[in-house]
C-alpha cells in the first residue's frame, strides 16, 4: 500500500507542477499578479508531495520490500541501512526521481524570493514549474521507481551492484545531481530573462549565487568519483575520459566559463548574451550527457543499463527543453540592449579570452564524448575515442587559460608587461630544466604541466603579496583561493602522470619486489567468507629503505555469489601525499598470484585541490549572497 501511496503522489505533484507551469500563459496580464502569490504555496505544495514520494521509496528500501521491482533490483536484507538509503540513487529510477525531487525543491526555493522586480522570481519557478512537469511525465511513464513485481515476490533482493557498496555512492551521486539542479534553475532564469526582455541585468547576483550553487556541487562531485573510482575500481586510476565521467565534466567546464562571463557581466555590463547563452547551455550538456550514458548508446563501465524506451523519454525530454530555448534565444536575442564594450586597456579582455577558452573545451570534450555515436548513427561502422584525443585537444587548451589567469592575477600598478615577461620567461626555463632532467614518455605535457602550475602559483604568490603589503587594497580570497586550488591540482596531476612507478609481478609467499624504495613481501593467502562474497585475501608486509615494517596491506579478490562477477579490492598505503597501491590480479599457480603494485606520487594533491576549490566557491557564494541579497532573507 506504502508505494502506491509514492506513486499516486507523484501523479499529484506532476498536476500541480503542470497548473504551476500553465501561469507562464498570462505573464504581463493583470491576473498575473494574484498568480504570483499562488505560486509559492503550490510549489511548496508540490515539493512536499514529491518528497513524502520519496520518502515512501527509501521506506521501502528499509523495510525490505521486494514486491517493488526496484527495491528487489538494488538492496537484499544483508545490505547496510546507510546503502539502502543511498540505493535511492543507486540506479537508474531511484537517480531520476532524485533529480526530480531537487526541481520541485529548488522551484519552490525560488517561488520564494517574491521581492524581485519585474515578478522575475515567481515567473523563473514557472519555467521550473515545466521543466518538472516534463521530469514527473518521464519517471511516471518510463522509469516508474513503484512498479511491482506482484504476484511473484522474491524472497531475497538482487542485492545492490558490488562497486556501488562504497562511501563514494553516498557522496559522489548526490552532489552531481544538485549540480544538476542548479544548472537547471540558471536555464530558467536565462528564459525568464529572455522572455521579459532582459530583466535579469538586475538579478546579476542571483545568477551568480546558483552557478556557485551549481560549481561547487560539481566540484565535489567530480572530486568525490574521481576519488571514488580510484580507490574502488582496483586500476589505482584517478580519471579515464569515460563517457559518465564527461557528462558531470562538461558541465563543470561550462559552469566555470559562466563564472567569469558573470563577473565581466557585474564589473563591466558585458557579455550579456554569452552569459545567457551558457546559462542555457550548462542545463543543456546535462541532458545531452544523461541521454548518452542512459540510453544505451555509448557503452560505459559506470553506465546504468540500455533501454529503449528510457532511451527515447530522454530524448524527447532533451529536444523538447533544447529546441524552444534556442529558438526563444534567436529570436529574442537580437532585440535585447547589448552590453557596453570591454574597455581595451584592461585585463577583461584576458577574462573574456579564457571564458571562451573554457567554452571550446568543454565542447571539445563533448565531442570527443559523442562523436563515436555519431560516426555510427552515420553507418560508418565503430570508433572509440580515448585518452589521446582528449589529452591532445584539452591540456592544451587548459595551459592557455593557466597562462591568461596567472597573466591577470599579477599587480597592475607595479608590475609592468617587461617584468610579467621576465617572470614568465624564468617560469619556463625552470619548467624545462625539470622537464628535461626526467625521463618522462610525454615530456610535452609534463613541461605544460610544470609551467602552467608554477606560472599560477608564482604569480599568485606575487599578488598576494602586493596586496598584503598595501593593505588598502582588498584581496579576492575566494578568487585566490579557487586558482590555488587549481595550482595543487595541476601540480598534481602532472606529477602523478609522470612519474607514477608501477610493476607487475607474480607473487606468492615469501617473495617481494622494490618499488619506489618501498619493499613490498607477500607473506600468505587466506580465504575470507562473507554473507555476500567469498574472497581470497594476501598479506603483504611493506617495508622501508632501512627494512623498518611500515604497515600490512590485505588485497582482495572477490567473487560475489549473487552472479559470480569477481572485483579487485585494492590495498593502500597512504604517506603524507603519495600512496603505495596494491592490487590483486587472478591466480597463475595453487600458491601464486599476479599482482600490481603502483606507487602514487603526490596524488594526495588532487584531493586537496579539488577542495580548495570547492571550499572557495563556498565562501564565494556566501559573499554574493550577503553582498545582493540583504533584502530578501527567504533567498
Amino acid at each position: 500500500m506504502i508505494p502506491e501511496i509514492g506513486h499516486f503522489l507523484l501523479i499529484i505533484a506532476t498536476s500541480l507542477a503542470l497548473l504551476i507551469a500553465s501561469f507562464s500563459l498570462f505573464w504581463g496580464r493583470p491576473i498575473e499578479a494574484y498568480l504570483a502569490r499562488m505560486t509559492q504555496p503550490l510549489t511548496l505544495l508540490m515539493a512536499a508531495c514529491a518528497l513524502l514520494a520519496t520518502a515512501t521509496l527509501v521506506y521501502a528500501f528499509l523495510i525490505n520490500d521486494f514486491s517493488v521491482a526496484y527495491v528487489a533490483h538494488h538492496s537484499n536484507t544483508h545490505l547496510a541501512w546507510y546503502f539502502k538509503v543511498a540505493a535511492l540513487w543507486g540506479g537508474h529510477e531511484g537517480s531520476i526521481l532524485f533529480w526530480t525531487l531537487g526541481l520541485t525543491v529548488v522551484t519552490a526555493r525560488v517561488a520564494g524570493c517574491h521581492h524581485y522586480p519585474n515578478r522575475f522570481a515567481p515567473r523563473a519557478s514557472n519555467v521550473l514549474a515545466m521543466l518538472s512537469f516534463g521530469f514527473l511525465l518521464f519517471v511516471l511513464f518510463t522509469s516508474n521507481p513503484f512498479s511491482r513485481l506482484l504476484p511473484d515476490v522474491p524472497v531475497e533482493g538482487r542485492d545492490l551492484n558490488p562497486m556501488l557498496q562504497d562511501i563514494g555512492l553516498i557522496l559522489h551521486p548526490p552532489m552531481v545531481f544538485l549540480g544538476y539542479v542548479a544548472l537547471t534553475v540558471l536555464f530558467a532564469g536565462a528564459i525568464t530573462a529572455l522572455l521579459s526582455n532582459g530583466s535579469h541585468r538586475g538579478d546579476s547576483g542571483w545568477f551568480r549565487r546558483w552557478n556557485l550553487t551549481a560549481w561547487f556541487f560539481l566540484t565535489l562531485g567530480n572530486l568525490f568519483g574521481s576519488w571514488w573510482a580510484y580507490n574502488e575500481l582496483g586500476w589505482g586510476g584517478w580519471w579515464f575520459w569515460d563517457p559518465v565521467e564527461n557528462a558531470s565534466f562538461i558541465p563543470w567546464l561550462i559552469s566555470c566559463a559562466l563564472l567569469h562571463t558573470l563577473h565581466l557581466n557585474r564589473s563591466q555590463n558585458a557579455m550579456t548574451l554569452t552569459t545567457l547563452l551558457l546559462c542555457l547551455s550548462g542545463f543543456s550538456v546535462s541532458l545531452i550527457g544523461t541521454f548518452l550514458v542512459r540510453s544505451g548508446v555509448i557503452q560505459s563501465v559506470h553506465a546504468f543499463a540500455a533501454d529503449p524506451n528510457r532511451g527515447m523519454g530522454i530524448l524527447i525530454l532533451l529536444l523538447a527543453a533544447i529546441i524552444p530555448a534556442l529558438v526563444v534565444f534567436a529570436l529574442r536575442a537580437p532585440g535585447m540592449k547589448r552590453g557596453s564594450a570591454l574597455t581595451g586597456g584592461s585585463n577583461h579582455w584576458l577574462v573574456m579570452v579564457a571564458s571562451l577558452l573554457l567554452i571550446t573545451a568543454a565542447f571539445s570534450v563533448l565531442l570527443g564524448t559523442c562523436y563515436p555515436f555519431i560516426f555510427s548513427a552515420m553507418g560508418l561502422g565503430s570508433i572509440s575515442v580515448g585518452a589521446p584525443y582528449f589529452n591532445t585537444v584539452f591540456i592544451p587548451i587548459v595551459s592557455l587559460c593557466a597562462g591568461l589567469l596567472g597573466w591577470v592575477t599579477l599587480p597592475q600598478a607595479t608590475w609592468t608587461t617587461t617584468k610579467k615577461i621576465t617572470l614568465a620567461m624564468m617560469v619556463i626555463l625552470a619548467a624545462s630544466g625539470l622537464s628535461l632532467y626526467q625521463d618522462s614518455s610525454a615530456p610535452l605535457w609534463m613541461w605544460q604541466g610544470f609551467v602552467s602550475a608554477f606560472w599560477i602559483g608564482s604569480c599568485l604568490l606575487i599578488g598576494a603579496a602586493h596586496h598584503f603589503k598595501h593593505a588598502r587594497l582588498r584581496l579576492n580570497l575566494p578568487s585566490t583561493l579557487a586558482h590555488t586550488g587549481v595550482a595543487v591540482f595541476i601540480l598534481g596531476a602532472t606529477v602523478l602522470s609522470n612519474f607514477e612507478q608501477a610493476a607487475m609481478v607474480r607473487m606468492g609467499p615469501g617473495n617481494g619486489k622494490v618499488v619506489a624504495g618501498l619493499t613490498a613481501i607477500y607473506e600468505q593467502t587466506d580465504r575470507v567468507e562473507h554473507r555476500s562474497y567469498s574472497a581470497m585475501q594476501g598479506t603483504v608486509r611493506i617495508e622501508d629503505s632501512r627494512e623498518q615494517t611500515l604497515t600490512y596491506l590485505y588485497p582482495q579478490r572477490r567473487t560475489y555469489m549473487d552472479d559470480m562477477s569477481e572485483m579487485t579490492i585494492a590495498g593502500v598505503y597512504h604517506s603524507l601525499l603519495s600512496d603505495l597501491y596494491l592490487s590483486m590480479g587472478p591466480a597463475v599457480s595453487d600458491s601464486e598470484y599476479l599482482v600490481r603494485i603502483s606507487y602514487k606520487p603526490w596524488v594526495r594533491l588532487l584531493w586537496i585541490g579539488g577542495l580548495i576549490c570547492a571550499f572557495a566557491g563556498a565562501l564565494a557564494w556566501r559573499r554574493t549572497h550577503r553582498e545582493t541579497h540583504r533584502e530578501c532573507p527567504l533567498c
